[in-house]
C-alpha cells in the first residue's frame, strides 16, 4: 500500500514541476528580452553616436588653427634661419612668415635682435621676444641643428630650383663651396637650401636670405605633401624631428593631437604652402630689421586673429 501511495505522489507533483518549469523558462526568455534592450541601449546605441561625432569632428575648425615658431642654428648657436608657420587647417593653408635673425626684438626693456636673444637665453626667450614684437601668440617653438634642418627638408624629398643671380662663397668654417650661375636649375637637397639661405652675398643684401628661405620651404611642403610617402610616414618624421631638435615646448603627444590636421590638409587640397614677406627697415648697414606696423596688422588679419 505504502508503494502505491508515493507512487500517486511522484504523479501528482509532476504537473506541478512542468508548471514550475514553464513559468521558469517564461521568465528567462523575457529577461533575457530586456537584457538585450538594455544592451542595446547602453552599448551599442552609444557607440552608434560616438561614430557620428569623431565623423563630424574630424572636419577642422578656426580653433585648430596654430602657429608654429621654427628656428635653424649653426655650430657657433647663431640664428641661421628663422620661421613662423600658422597652419589653418579648415581653409587648407600653412602660411610661411620667413624672419631675420637682424629681425629687432625687445627684452628686459632693451632693442636687440632675435639673434643676439638666441645667443643669450635660447629659444624660449626668442619666442617671447617674436611674440612681443610681432604682437601675436606662439604655441609652439623648436630650434634645430644644421643637421636636423637638413633631414627634415630631405624627409619632404627635393626642389627644383633656378638660380637668381651668380654665386661664390668658400666658407671659411666648414670650406663648403657655394658656386653657382645665373639661370642654373638645380635639384636641391636638404644641405643645398640651408647653403641658399645663409649665402652672405646676395646683391639686394639679407633681405633675399629672407625671401629665398619662405619660397624653397613653401615648394617644399608644396611639393612633400602630394607625396603618398609623406603621408605614409608623417609619425616617423616627426619622431625624429623631436629626437634631434635642440630646445622646444612640444613633445610626441601634442603631435599625436594636431596630426589630423596635416592629414586633412594632404588629402583635401593642394599647395596649401604660401608666404607672407615681412616689410619694414632696414638699419645699421642690414644687420638690424625693423618689422613695421602694417606688416603686424596684415599679419593678424591674414592668420586670423583677433
Amino acid at each position: 500500500m505504502a508503494d502505491k501511495n508515493k507512487k500517486k505522489k511522484r504523479r501528482s507533483q509532476a504537473p506541478i514541476a512542468l508548471v514550475y518549469f514553464s513559468t521558469m523558462i517564461v521568465f528567462i526568455v523575457i529577461f533575457g528580452a530586456i537584457a538585450i534592450g538594455i544592451m542595446n541601449k547602453m552599448v551599442l546605441e552609444p557607440e552608434e553616436r560616438s561614430s557620428t561625432v569623431s565623423v563630424e569632428s574630424s572636419n577642422p575648425t578656426d580653433e585648430n588653427n596654430q602657429t608654429y615658431f621654427y628656428m635653424v642654428k649653426n655650430d657657433k648657436n647663431s640664428l641661421d634661419a628663422a620661421m613662423l608657420a600658422r597652419i589653418m587647417p579648415a581653409d587648407g593653408k600653412i602660411m610661411l612668415v620667413p624672419l631675420s635673425p637682424y629681425t629687432t626684438v625687445t627684452t628686459d626693456g632693451t632693442n636687440q635682435t632675435m639673434d643676439q636673444v638666441f645667443k643669450s637665453g635660447g629659444a624660449a626667450e626668442t619666442s617671447n621676444a617674436v611674440s612681443g614684437a610681432l604682437d601675436i601668440d606662439i604655441d609652439r617653438y623648436m630650434s634645430m641643428g644644421e643637421s636636423c634642418f637638413e633631414n627634415l627638408c630631405d624627409n619632404f624629398g627635393s626642389i627644383t630650383y633656378e638660380v637668381l643671380e651668380n654665386m661664390y662663397y668658400v666658407d671659411n668654417d666648414s670650406d663648403d663651396v657655394i658656386n653657382y650661375s645665373k639661370g642654373d636649375k638645380i635639384s636641391l637637397q636638404g644641405y643645398q637650401i640651408r647653403q641658399f639661405m645663409i649665402y652672405p652675398k646676395y646683391k639686394s643684401g639679407f633681405s633675399q636670405n629672407v625671401l629665398t628661405a619662405g619660397d624653397m620651404i613653401k615648394s617644399l611642403i608644396n611639393s612633400g605633401f602630394k607625396l603618398q610617402t609623406t603621408r605614409d610616414n608623417l609619425d616617423s618624421i616627426y619622431s625624429k624631428l623631436l629626437e634631434e631638435s635642440a630646445d622646444k615646448n612640444f613633445n610626441a603627444n601634442d603631435f599625436e593631437e594636431t596630426k589630423n590636421s596635416y592629414y586633412y590638409i594632404m588629402d583635401n587640397f593642394d599647395n596649401p604652402a604660401d608666404m607672407l614677406t615681412p616689410t619694414g627697415v632696414w638699419l645699421n648697414n642690414e644687420y638690424r630689421f625693423n618689422v613695421d606696423d602694417a606688416f603686424k596688422a596684415q599679419l593678424k588679419t591674414v592668420f586670423k586673429i583677433d
